[in-house]
């Protein structure tokens, strides 16, 4: 079976190059790295996980591969500036399959809502189902429709959705400015 593919997702973006990114649950760093691998090594990417033992291994593999423009930073993105980053910090926030493994969905999307810069965008990769084991348990997928009302709620605008792999769907938001009175 063919999983989802990082570098494939990351082109939804359409990055010009320069971004600051966080990647809310870094995991091993597939979509932290097609980022930096997408911008040429020009911006900057954080990759932010609850577990020390997952960004130990990103960061060093990042060093093994002589990877600059990284940094990882533990992080519990249900609570709300959990993550340490600034508001309107980040010009992209990629969510990859975080959402399944959640508590607090809304406060994930809210928390990405916050540090992304108005205009800014984010990524959600999710899977489509469990697949037998291979994905999350049942109980615990995370529809497309279910995640598209977490990132509207939080105030994000769908841009597009796309098939993630065969077994995953993206969805593409961007944040509105502030309207002016």
């Amino acid at each position: 079976m063919e999983f989802t593919k990082p570098d494939s997702n990351v082109a939804q973006l359409e990055l010009s190059g320069t971004e600051h990114i966080a990647v809310f649950g870094s995991g091993a760093g597939g979509h932290s790295f097609a980022a930096l691998r997408a911008m040429k090594g020009n911006g900057k990417v954080v990759a932010l996980d609850p577990r020390q033992d997952m960004l130990d291994r990103v960061a060093s593999d990042a060093q093994k591969m002589t990877i600059s423009g990284l940094s990882t930073k533990v992080a519990n993105f249900e609570m709300p500036g959990g993550t340490g980053l600034f508001n309107n910090s980040q010009d992209v926030v990629i969510i990859p399959n975080t959402l399944f493994s959640s508590s607090n969905k809304q406060a994930v999307l809210n928390e990405a809502f916050r540090v992304v810069k108005p205009e800014g965008k984010l990524l959600i990769v999710e899977w489509r189902e469990s697949y037998g084991g291979m994905g999350p348990q049942p109980e615990y997928v995370v529809s497309e429709e279910d995640a598209k009302q977490y990132a509207e709620k939080a105030g994000f605008v769908l841009e597009k959705s796309f098939m993630a792999g065969a077994q995953h769907y993206g969805l593409v938001y961007k944040k509105q400015p502030p309207k002016r009175l």
